[in-house]
C-alpha cells in the first residue's frame, strides 16, 4: 500500500489544492436548481406576506429567489439607486415594479425575515440566507465532480 501513488502526500496535497481551486471557482456561480418545499406556502412569514399583500407578492418573492440563484454571488448590490433600479427592472418580468415599490417590497421581506436584514442594512445588498447556504452546497458538489475528472485526467496523463 505504501507504494500506491494515491497515498503519496504530494498527490493528496495536489488534490486538496485542486479541490480548493474548484470550490473557489464554483462559489457564487449561478445555481441550476434549488429546493422548493411543497408546503412553503405554510411558512409563517410567507403566510403573513400573502395575508397582508396578496398572491402577487408571493409570486414576486419566488421570482426574487429565482433571480438570486441565477446571479453570480447570489445577491443584488443596492448601495446605489442604479442597483435598486436594476433589481426593480429584473423583478418587472411579470409585472411592472417601480424602484419605490421594489424598495418597499424588499424592506417588508426583511421585516418578515425572508431576506437577510443584516445584508440589507450592513452590506447594502439583497440576499437570502437559504440561497447562500444552498450555493455553498452546490459549489461543493461542483468542486467534487471537477476533482473526480481532474484525478481521472491526471491518472491518464501521468499514471498517478
Amino acid at each position: 500500500m505504501g507504494d500506491d501513488k494515491h497515498d503519496d502526500p504530494r498527490e493528496r496535497e495536489a488534490a486538496r489544492m485542486a479541490y480548493d481551486d474548484f470550490l473557489e471557482d464554483a462559489k457564487g456561480e449561478p445555481i441550476k436548481y434549488f429546493k422548493h418545499d411543497t408546503d412553503a406556502h405554510n411558512d409563517d412569514a410567507l403566510y403573513r406576506l400573502v395575508d397582508e399583500h396578496g398572491m402577487e407578492w408571493y409570486g414576486w418573492y419566488w421570482l426574487l429567489i429565482e433571480l438570486l440563484t441565477r446571479r453570480r454571488g447570489h445577491r443584488y448590490d443596492v448601495s446605489s439607486n442604479a442597483g435598486w433600479r436594476k433589481l426593480a427592472h429584473d423583478m418587472s418580468c411579470l409585472t411592472d415594479m417601480s424602484t419605490d415599490e421594489c424598495k418597499a417590497f424588499i424592506a417588508e421581506l426583511a421585516e418578515y425575515g425572508l431576506v437577510s436584514k443584516e445584508y440589507l442594512d450592513e452590506l447594502r445588498c439583497v440576499a437570502v440566507r437559504r440561497i447562500l447556504v444552498d450555493s455553498e452546497r452546490y459549489a461543493e458538489s461542483v468542486a467534487s465532480k471537477k476533482l473526480g475528472a481532474w484525478k481521472t485526467n491526471r491518472r491518464r496523463m501521468f499514471g498517478t
